[in-house]
């Protein structure tokens, strides 16, 4: 596994894709934009109400956050399709066009990444639940608090790692859709364990890992920049977004996998 070319193809590709055409790199601000703008409405709402001496409505504060979260999932399917274009392995870098196909493909693709997580949120879900249900019955007790904490801590590690171990076929499963179009495939275990077989797991989970690194380092050296760093964060998010689907797609293909 050649690392450093999968590295370097992967910025190159966003340099030219991105520096080449700025409209194309307008665009992806603003696609990448369009998710949290439901969220922060629902925020500032929540702000407004509070220190203009309302008494919240949590109830209705949920309600809306839960709203706000399921439009920021069908938004993001813009940008989401945009990485399934990346992912076929398309050159050069495709532009921000055919906004009715890139949604459909972005809407299958949030769907493929919400079934994958289903494991995971179950794990959440039930460690919440028996969190909540151990403060109610608890009564305040200062010994409750502890097994409580644990719990938690515990559910948290085991949904982690199987986010994880989730993570490693839905990457390749992703993938495999953009490249036949068809959502059933990405969830075809044996053709996805074929491919991780033949790029080799130990190769293959290293080079998610130095993904990740490369990605976290980059996000976090500009979110610590004073005042102007949530602003460069937003105009390299595209950048990060095609340097990451690109890098994938290469992963991929050495596999030596044709679809």
């Amino acid at each position: 596994m050649e690392y450093g070319k999968l590295i370097e193809d992967s910025f190159t590709y966003a340099k030219e894709g991105l520096l080449g055409n700025i409209a194309t790199w307008i665009l992806l601000i603003v696609l990448a934009i369009l998710p949290v703008i439901p969220i922060f409405i629902v925020i500032g709402a929540f702000v407004f109400s509070m220190t203009g001496g309302m008494v919240p409505n949590y109830l209705l504060i949920l309600s809306g956050m839960a709203v706000a979260i399921i439009l920021a999932l069908i938004l993001g399917s813009f940008l989401n399709g945009y990485q399934i274009r990346i992912l076929r392995g398309t050159t050069p870098l495709p532009r921000v066009s055919e906004f009715g196909s890139m949604f459909f493909d972005g809407i299958r693709y949030t769907i493929i990444q919400i079934i994958y997580m289903i494991p995971v949120i179950i794990v959440i879900g039930l460690t919440a639940g028996a969190a909540i249900m151990t403060a109610i019955s608890s009564e305040s007790n200062p010994e409750a608090i502890l097994p409580l904490i644990g719990g938690i801590l515990l559910g948290i590690v085991i949904a982690i790692i199987l986010a994880f171990i989730i993570g490693l076929f839905a990457v390749i499963g992703v993938v495999r859709f953009a490249r036949t179009g068809k959502m059933g495939q990405a969830f075809n275990f044996p053709e996805i364990l074929a491919t991780i077989r033949k790029i080799g797991w130990g190769a293959y989970i290293l080079a998610l890992i130095l993904l990740f690194v490369l990605v976290f380092i980059v996000e976090f050296v500009v979110g610590i920049i004073p005042l102007i760093g949530s602003i460069i964060t937003l105009i390299i998010a595209p950048w990060v977004v095609v340097f990451t689907a690109r890098y994938i797609s290469m992963l991929y293909d050495t596999g030596g996998e044709a679809a």
